[in-house]
C-alpha cells in the first residue's frame, strides 16, 4: 500500500498542511505508507543497485533520522514544544516518519517501520517538485510499486525482481527526474529558516548552502541569460558532492550531463561526501571507517588522489587545499620587541560557506604555536584542553544564537533562536585574517562586506632570546563543540574528534645586536 490514513488523535497544531511547520507536501495532501518510503536494502539486492546502496549507507542522508544528537535534540523539542512541532526537523530528517504520522502528540518515539533509514532511497527518489524557499519545501510522490515488490515472501520477491528488470521501463520512470540532477532538488532541504511559528517571535534564517552557492562565482550564467546556469562553467552540488565513479550499477551513464554519454560507465556517488568526518563510525555504520577517511581527504581538499578523484570538473574548478591558511610574519625581530603575525584563511575549493550547516555547534579554528630555538613554548593560541573545551579568545569560525532573553543557545535549542550575537563563515573565495590578541566586538563579527577587517595576534619576544621563532598554525575542525557533548553526555567523557584542514609555519629570525644569531 502507498497511502494510510493519519492517526485518529493526529493533531493540527500548525494549520491546514499534516506536515507542518515543516514546508513537506504530499501530492495527496494525506498520509504515505512507511513501506512505501523504506525499504532501500531492496534497491540493493544481487543484481539490482549493489554498489549505490553500500555507499549510502554510510552517509550523512542515511543516518540522518537515527543519528544520537538529532534523537536527543527532538525529544528535547518535543518535550519544550509539542511533539507537533518535531514536523519542523522532520521533513529533512525523517522523511518515513513524518509522512506516516508518526510526529504526533501521543506517539512516545515520534518514529515508524523503516524511519531508521534516514533519509531513504525511495524519499529521495519520490520527490516530484521542489521549491528553494527551503525547511523541506518539497512534494512528495510515491510510485505505484512493482508486483509483490514489497512481499516478505522470497518465491514473490524474486519473481518482482525479475519483472523489474524484464520490463524496467516503469522503474526507471517512477525514481528518475531531472528535476534531481538541479541545485534546486538540493535547495529544498540545504536551506533553513526559524519563523514566528516556532520561536514566536519571528524569521530568522539558518543555515543556507543554496543560496551561498548560487550568489557565488561557482554560478556562472549563460551569455543569453545570467540567471540560467551555463553547465559547462558553472560547478553544481552533484558535481562535488556526488562525484562519478565507476560502475557496473544499472543507472550507469548519463546522456544528458553535457560532459557525459549513455555508455559511459559511471554512475553519481552516493557517499554524499561533504564534513561529517565523525558520526560514520559514531553510529558504527557499514563502511563508516572509509567514509571517514574519504571526508577527511574531501575536508583537507585533496581531491587529487584515486578514491575521490573528480576529473570531470578539473577545468572549472581551484587545485589545492579546500580552504588554505598562511602566515604572514616579519623575517626578523628583537629580543623584547613585538611581534605580529597574521593568519590568513581562504576559501579556496568550497561551494558555500564555511564551515557551513549548523554553525552553533560546528567549530573550526585556528591553533597557533610559536616556539624558541630551544622548543620551549613562547606563545599558543587556539590549543583544545584535556576537556574538550578551546583556549578562550581563539579565532574561530562559528555562531553564537541567542533567545528573546539573550541567553546563548548552546544546546541546539533551534526553536528559542531569535537572532546571533556572533557569525563567522567564510564566502567562497573570500579571507579573513586573523586576531589572536582580544575577541572582536561582535559587531564586526557579522559579514556586513565582503572584506573582513585585518586583525593581528600580538605577544612580545622575551629579553635574551636568540636564534629563530618558529611559528606553526593549523585549521582545525569538529561537527560537535562541547558544550553540547556535555549536555548530552553529564559525564563529560565524550568528545567529538577533531580534523586538521590545512597548515602553514614560518620562521623569524631573532636579531642580536642587529645581527642574526648563529
Amino acid at each position: 500500500p502507498t497511502r494510510m490514513d493519519f492517526p485518529p488523535d493526529y493533531g493540527y497544531k500548525y494549520g491546514e498542511n499534516p506536515f507542518a511547520p515543516s514546508l513537506a507536501v504530499s501530492a495527496t495532501g494525506g498520509a504515505i505508507h512507511p513501506g512505501a518510503l523504506a525499504g532501500s536494502k531492496y534497491c540493493g539486492s544481487s543484481g539490482c543497485h549493489e554498489q549505490i546502496v553500500k555507499e549510502w549507507e554510510p552517509s550523512a542522508h542515511r543516518y540522518a533520522s537515527r543519528s544520537l544528537f538529532f534523537q536527543a535534540i527532538q525529544k528535547t523539542m518535543a518535550a519544550n514544544n509539542g511533539a507537533e512541532s518535531t514536523r519542523y526537523c522532520a521533513g529533512c530528517h525523517d522523511p518515513v516518519a513524518l509522512f506516516s504520522g508518526a510526529k504526533n502528540i501521543y506517539d512516545e518515539d515520534l518514529s515508524s517501520p523503516g524511519a531508521d533509514e534516514g533519509v531513504s532511497c525511495a524519499a529521495c527518489h519520490s520527490i516530484t517538485k521542489t521549491d528553494v524557499k527551503g525547511n523541506a519545501n518539497f512534494t512528495m510522490t510515491p510510485p505505484q510499486r512493482y508486483l509483490f515488490e514489497e512481499s516478505a515472501n522470497p518465491v514473490l520477491s524474486l519473481a518482482s525482481k525479475f519483472l523489474i528488470r524484464s520490463y524496467p521501463e516503469q522503474h526507471v520512470k517512477a525514481y528518475t527526474r531531472d528535476l534531481q540532477k538541479t541545485p534546486e532538488f538540493c535547495g529544498a532541504c540545504h536551506k533553513q529558516f526559524i519563523d514566528k511559528e516556532i520561536n514566536r517571535v519571528g524569521w530568522v534564517q539558518l543555515q543556507n548552502q543554496y543560496d551561498n552557492w548560487r550568489k557565488s562565482h561557482w554560478f556562472k550564467g549563460t551569455k543569453d541569460n545570467p540567471q540560467v546556469a551555463d553547465p559547462a562553467r558553472t560547478i553544481t552540488c552533484r558535481e562535488c558532492h556526488m562525484r562519478l565513479s565507476p560502475s557496473s550499477d544499472p543507472a550507469a551513464g548519463d546522456a544528458q550531463d553535457y560532459n557525459r554519454s549513455v555508455a559511459d560507465g559511471k554512475h553519481r556517488n552516493h557517499r554524499f561526501i561533504g564534513a561529517n568526518q565523525w558520526h560514520p563510525v559514531l553510529h558504527q555504520l557499514p563502511g563508516g571507517e572509509e567514509q571517514v577517511r574519504m571526508t577527511e581527504e574531501w575536508l583537507r581538499g585533496e581531491t587529487e588522489v584515486p578514491e575521490i578523484d573528480i576529473p570531470e570538473i578539473a577545468d572549472k574548478w581551484s587545485r589545492g587545499p579546500a580552504v588554505a591558511l598562511d602566515l604572514i610574519a616579519p623575517e626578523t625581530a628583537v629580543p623584547g620587541g613585538e611581534v605580529s603575525v597574521k593568519a590568513v584563511v581562504t576559501s579556496n575549493k568550497v561551494g558555500h560557506d564555511f564551515p557551513t550547516g549548523p554553525l552553533d555547534i560546528i567549530q573550526c579554528w585556528v591553533e597557533l604555536q610559536v616556539t624558541d630555538q630551544a622548543g620551549k613554548l613562547v606563545y599558543e593560541s587556539g590549543k583544545v584542553d584535556d576537556k574538550g573545551f578551546i583556549q578562550e579568545g581563539s579565532f574561530i569560525f562559528k555562531a553564537e544564537g541567542v533567545d528573546k532573553a539573550g541567553n546563548l543557545i548552546d544546546r541546539h535549542n533551534l526553536w528559542d533562536m531569535v537572532g546571533a550575537r556572533f557569525r563567522r563563515s567564510l564566502f567562497p573565495g573570500f579571507a579573513d585574517t586573523a586576531e589572536y590578541k582580544f575577541a572582536c566586538p561582535s559587531a564586526s563579527l557579522m559579514r556586513a562586506s565582503p572584506f573582513p577587517p585585518e586583525r593581528e595576534f600580538r605577544f612580545q619576544l622575551p629579553e635574551g632570546a636568540a636564534g629563530e621563532l618558529l611559528v606553526k598554525a593549523k585549521l582545525r575542525y569538529r561537527k560537535v563543540d562541547q558544550p553540547l557533548l556535555n549536555f548530552l553526555n553529564p559525564d563529560g567523557k565524550m568528545t567529538a574528534p577533531i580534523t586538521d584542514i590545512s597548515f602553514a609555519e614560518k620562521k623569524v629570525a631573532v636579531l642580536v645586536n642587529g645581527h642574526k644569531a648563529n
